[in-house]
């Protein structure tokens, strides 16, 4: 495994008690990430480097583009649209039967538009949480249970396996991904020991690698196609939550962080916990698909 010290790491925006789920969306030439805890969308203009933020009423966990103007939002018990510049919300679906301690958390579309997101317990002590998949709008199955913190769905570039994380219990699980969205032959592929961290937000390069953000361990992480540990990036601050690729080829890395954990003189000593972090790590990603919105769904 090689450690490496980026030549350089550039902070965005203003600290978040909990940025997570950077999303590249291509058409508007922007990176989008959310503060759940902070309940606010955050999102860079690359073509002007501005950053923008605005507050929500309720906790929002994730945004991935969509087909149209308007972006695919997790708030925290329901699916919704959210239109980035009027901030209209069109209600999709909301989880009924999910425990009342739970709220959403990560989510990605797989190689044919799917959603997978997942629920987990606010307060991280039950085993309650879920992973859900929406094939058709409007309609999410529960596939998969028993998490106390579910993390970090991603794809791998061939579309046929779906990776998901136990972030309590350390384990990034490994699933095989028919071409209908069915899984099956659930496996631990990669287990963080405890100076690693948890594992959290995942995304795929074009090579195939995964690549991991670690909750507590301070790094990102590559492990190859066959789960090794490839090679390890020192971020500045000990809470990263998610990564994605994004920008002109795809070859610019942006990382989330948190700094809600940290106490006061904490806080103070690292001014950056919590804010977007770009940094070049010599690899580009994978064009991620966006949701197909269909007309019965497009808001008046």
């Amino acid at each position: 495994m090689l450690n490496i010290e980026p030549t350089k790491v550039t902070s965005w925006g203003t600290a978040a008690l909990l940025g997570e789920g950077p999303s590249w969306h291509q058409d508007s030439d922007r990176l989008y990430w959310v503060d759940i805890k902070g309940q606010q969308l955050h999102w860079l203009d690359l073509p002007t480097g501005t950053h923008h933020f605005q507050t929500v009423d309720e906790p929002l966990c994730w945004v991935l583009p969509t087909d149209g103007d308007w972006l695919l939002a997790g708030f925290h018990r329901s699916v919704e649209l959210l239109h980035p510049s009027t901030f209209t919300r069109k209600r999709l679906f909301s989880l009924q039967h999910e425990p009342s301690g739970n709220r959403l958390n990560d989510a990605k579309l797989d190689r044919q538009g799917r959603l997978w997101f997942g629920s987990m317990h606010d307060q991280e002590r039950q085993s309650s949480g879920n992973l859900y998949r929406m094939s058709e709008p409007g309609i999410a199955e529960c596939v998969d249970s028993g998490y106390v913190v579910s993390n970090g769905p991603a794809v791998n570039k061939s579309g046929d396996c779906l990776y998901h994380s136990c972030s309590s219990s350390r384990v990034i699980f490994r699933f095989c991904l028919d071409d209908k969205g069915n899984l099956s032959d659930k496996q631990p592929f990669i287990r963080f020991s405890g100076n690693m961290g948890f594992p959290d937000g995942m995304t795929i390069d074009s090579e195939g690698g995964l690549w991991v953000a670690q909750w507590g361990g301070g790094g990102i992480c590559r492990f190859d196609v066959q789960g090794k540990l490839e090679r390890r990036i020192a971020m500045p601050v000990p809470y990263i939550t998610s990564l994605a690729f994004g920008g002109e080829n795809l070859s610019r890395l942006f990382v989330t962080s948190a700094s809600l954990p940290l106490s006061a003189a904490q806080r103070k000593a690292m001014p950056t916990a919590g804010c977007l972090f770009e940094l070049d790590c010599g690899f580009s990603g994978v064009a991620e698909v966006s949701f197909a919105l269909p007309d019965m769904y497009q808001p008046d």
